[in-house]
């Protein structure tokens, strides 16, 4: 795992000091990166460049949106009645929103941050969950080669009213949460315990989990930076030559428009209105421009931008050719870069996840809590489709036997809870029955009712 904050067990506040020395390195690269998504800057192009075209939001936003554009749903065993509750408690939240942003930060700065806390609702301890800015948040783990968590810490920096600054760390163990306070300078700075803050939080761990988008945890649009950079200074200086190609300095030659800077000003504005000017037979009127090959500029101007694409794996959904050909298969090999860069945030995710099941687990049950292994987290990645194709398809599987009604349903992107869907359908199948049967017996009824009339005296 890249740019792990390691710490020793048992920790200490020379240990405490030492990770967020490690977190305050990592922060000033987070704000570049946060800088370049909002701005589309890096901070490393020339002073003249003036012009940004912002493909760092758009990596990250095309990415989030895929994964997480329609919420996630949360899965458990149906034996399993306290990870159902636990499910349950998540829809009430709404995680899913949470989980939205959380795949924000993932894609934006490599790593997203959760913390989890106690909170009273309807008169009960419940776990809660709020999202942490990696800006402000970092986890601090052991030293071992499957690392766990040993603490995590929220920054806090309170601005008093004579303008100085007092920093606050909420530190969180596997048991208590205590604030410290960073005293000193800052290179000879300590961080101490301050009195009277020790608590119990609630958990059997440390309740903050770290959502990574990747193995590595590199952001998205952190590998294209300087093809950003590049981008940015190559049209800014398009830009700029046009400007000064349409305010080009006139250079005159074996002439002269006056004696004076008032007989050169009329002159000059007698040519910007009548847009005509005599000059003598051996006297000469030219501009000073710079020669530029439009076509050179934007040969380079396209590649760059085909490398960012290549490389992030975001197709650019704008390129015509890109919705060229719709066939299911040409479009999934067009997304191909997208799906993995995707289905690995989604394997990264999942594994917080499930440490966030064991958080709630264990607040809300004890040890005895639920089986944590089988809830799941279920994204539905945003992908175009052909929705009578697809109902076609799966009708197709159920009805030779290849596919349960359950598992189809599954694949359903409308359907967000598959066993309430069976139960919706089960409802309706039998108040169809119900209605048929009852019309069945009413025209009987109504035959009989006639067939008893008698056509003839004899009959009776």
């Amino acid at each position: 795992m890249k740019d792990i904050i390691r710490t020793p067990t048992p920790y200490t506040e020379t240990s405490i000091k030492n990770a967020y020395d490690h977190f305050r390195r990592r922060a000033e690269h987070l704000r570049i990166l946060d800088n370049a998504y909002f701005t589309g800057r890096t901070g490393t192009e020339a002073k003249l460049a003036k012009l940004s075209v912002n493909y760092c939001k758009y990596i990250s936003d095309t990415k989030a949106s895929f994964v997480a554009g329609i919420p996630p749903v949360y899965e458990a065993d149906a034996g399993d009645v306290k990870g159902q509750e636990i499910v349950d408690l998540y829809n009430e939240q709404t995680l899913a929103t949470l989980d939205q942003q959380l795949v924000k930060d993932a894609s934006r700065y490599g790593r997203g941050i959760e913390l989890e806390y106690m909170d009273m609702v309807d008169g009960a301890l419940t776990p809660q969950s709020v999202q942490v800015s990696p800006l402000d948040g970092f986890i601090a783990y052991d030293q071992t080669l499957n690392p766990k968590p040993v603490f995590g810490a929220i920054h806090y920096a309170v601005e008093r009213d004579d303008g100085t600054v007092d920093d606050f760390l909420d530190v969180y163990d596997d048991k208590e949460v205590v604030r410290y306070q960073m005293t000193g300078a800052a290179e000879s700075s300590a961080w101490v315990e301050v009195p009277g803050t020790r608590r119990l939080h609630g958990f059997s761990s440390v309740p903050m989990v770290e959502y990574l988008n990747n193995p590595d945890c590199i952001g998205d649009f952190e590998p294209i930076l300087d093809l950003q950079t590049s981008l940015n200074e190559m049209l800014s200086d398009r830009i700029r030559d046009k400007n000064r190609f349409a305010s080009a300095i006139m250079v005159a030659k074996g002439m002269s428009f006056g004696d004076s800077d008032e007989e050169v000003d009329e002159v000059m504005g007698t040519v910007k209105e009548d847009e005509y000017i005599s000059i003598p037979r051996d006297s000469d009127l030219t501009y000073l421009t710079k020669v530029f090959d439009e076509a050179s500029v934007q040969i380079l101007v396209d590649d760059v931008t085909t490398n960012i694409h290549k490389i992030t794996g975001i197709p650019d959904l704008s390129d015509e050719q890109f919705a060229s050909n719709t066939s299911g298969v040409a479009m999934k090999y067009k997304l191909l870069g997208l799906l993995n860069v995707s289905q690995a945030l989604e394997a990264e995710f999942r594994k917080g996840f499930r440490r966030r099941c064991r958080l709630y687990s264990s607040a809300m049950f004890g040890d005895a809590g639920a089986d944590v292994r089988s809830m799941d987290v279920k994204f539905r990645f945003n992908l175009p489709t052909d929705p009578s194709f697809e109902a076609q398809s799966l009708q197709i599987f159920i009805q030779n036997g290849l596919l349960s009604r359950e598992t189809a349903l599954g694949f359903v992107p409308y359907v967000d809870d598959v066993q309430e869907e069976l139960e919706r359908i089960r409802g309706e199948e039998e108040e169809q029955d119900a209605r048929q049967r009852r019309q069945e017996v009413d025209f009987l009824n109504g035959n009989l009712g006639q067939d008893m009339i008698p056509e003839d005296e004899d009959d009776i």
